[in-house]
């Protein structure tokens, strides 16, 4: 869906329970944060680009991205869902300029279950 420019849009990605996350790609210029549950990513939505989030408070990585950002080292992540499932949950703000839909890839690898 389109995110209107300066706004906040959601992302569910499928991927897995535990991983390392080793890059974030988006086709546009935008804030993406990255989180272990929906809670977290609910609990974080005022919290402005720039403003490091607090320790504990469910962020994985966020990244102000146009293109490819390498994450190194890697960072791992994982789902805090009860039960664990294989969903990671974004934040996207769109900083493109205009309205648009941003795609984001994650590169992922797999771990422990």
């Amino acid at each position: 869906a389109s995110i209107v420019n300066g706004a906040r849009g959601e992302l569910e990605i499928t991927g897995y329970k535990g991983y390392v996350l080793y890059k974030i790609v988006t086709d546009a210029d935008a804030w993406v944060r990255i989180y272990c549950d929906d809670a977290s990513r609910q609990a974080d939505i005022n919290r402005s680009e720039g403003n490091d989030p607090a320790p504990g408070s469910g962020v994985i990585a966020e990244a102000r991205i146009d293109g490819t950002q390498l994450v190194t080292p890697g960072v791992m992540g994982f789902n805090n869902d009860d039960p664990r499932l294989e969903t990671i949950y974004l934040s996207i703000n769109n900083r493109s300029g205009s309205d648009q839909a941003i795609t984001v890839t994650l590169t992922l690898l797999k771990i422990g279950e």
